[in-house]
């Protein structure tokens, strides 16, 4: 268990992917947003780190946007000519009108969120009868997320329009 602070200082692989060159990893929020907040400040760059939000180290719903809000509240502080980055809700009151009340379940329905994502992008429509729910346990969303993860997105042009 711990927060993955991923810092990216070599830019986009030979793949057209960035990937992170260093992860480090705690269990401290703080420490995690400290991090974040001072390679972005380091680089005055929006792409220089960003955090994996650990859910089973967060006591609140607010906790846990908080802290993966932090890019972008740290972008929002010093903007950046031509860049922008969105907040994730912190109110509580938002998310349990969805019937998320934990850090868990907000995982959980993120997940399924960008399952659904990247379901699309990989077979150009949007996944139906996949059994996945907010009643299915986390361990099986995130293998099921792990597994498409691992599959190509589709190199056709077909899905524009879907």
């Amino acid at each position: 268990m711990a927060h993955k602070v991923n810092i990216y200082e070599n830019g986009f692989d030979e793949d057209g992917v960035l990937r992170p060159s260093r992860i480090i990893e705690t269990d401290d929020a703080a420490e995690a947003e400290r991090l974040v907040r001072e390679e972005m400040s380091r680089t005055n760059s929006m792409m220089a780190a960003d955090v994996h939000v650990d859910w089973r180290l967060c006591s609140s719903i607010e906790e846990y946007v908080r802290l993966g809000n932090a890019p972008a509240r740290w972008l929002a502080e010093n903007p950046i000519d031509g860049c922008f980055m969105s907040l994730l809700v912190e109110d509580p009151e938002h998310w349990a009108q969805y019937g998320v009340t934990t850090p868990e379940e907000l995982e959980k329905h993120r997940l399924l969120q960008s399952y659904s994502d990247h379901y699309k992008e990989t077979y150009g429509v949007r996944p139906r009868h996949h059994g996945m729910t907010m009643e299915t346990p986390i361990e099986e969303v995130e293998a099921a997320y792990d597994r498409l993860a691992d599959m190509a997105p589709r190199e056709d042009d077909q899905s524009t329009g879907l």
